[in-house]
């Protein structure tokens, strides 16, 4: 199994960045506004090919989100998963430290492969929403095969005469 490493400059700058934004929001009135209107948080998703199911499986972790407000959509090669995340207001909490994101987010993702929307299936468990996105069915392939049409100056002897093809090198046919 591969772990995942991510860098603790990275996770207090982008914790930085978040909460400097929602403060800026809250301070200038417009968190109500911006909330519809760009997503506050991006939240992780692992996206892989299942074999078994021949399908693309999208994982999701959005914990403490009601999945009755999770909105999904899927098209040929996309998948567009919105919601929200609602903070439980309670008028005594001073915060120590801040590290869940809260409030709007978006995430498109962009599939490896077309998959069939008509069968996609999502199931909300234990905090984690996944998608499956069933790829089309492999297409058979089929041997062609080629007419031969007699030029003008061709005709009599023409019809006497077949084409080599796989047919005629297998034994006994002509």
């Amino acid at each position: 199994m591969m772990e995942r490493k991510r860098s603790g400059n990275q996770d207090s700058l982008q914790r930085m960045r978040q909460e400097a934004d929602r403060l800026l929001l809250e301070l200038t009135g417009a968190d109500r506004v911006l909330r519809q209107a760009s997503p506050v948080f991006r939240p992780h998703a692992d996206v892989y090919f299942s074999k078994a199911a021949n399908a693309m499986i999208v994982r999701m972790d959005l914990a403490g989100i009601d999945p009755t407000h999770i909105q999904l959509e899927a098209k040929e090669r996309v998948l567009r998963v919105r919601g929200e995340r609602h903070d439980p207001e309670r008028a005594d909490k001073v915060y120590q430290q801040m590290e869940i994101d809260y409030g709007y987010f978006e995430r498109v993702i962009t599939l490896p492969a077309v998959i069939e929307p008509a069968k996609a299936e999502a199931r909300y468990e234990n905090g984690f929403l996944e998608i499956m996105l069933p790829l089309p069915a492999p297409t058979g392939s089929r041997t062609i095969p080629v007419n031969v049409k007699e030029s003008p100056g061709q005709a009599g002897g023409g019809a006497d005469k077949g084409v080599a093809g796989p047919a005629s090198s297998k034994g006994g046919e002509q």
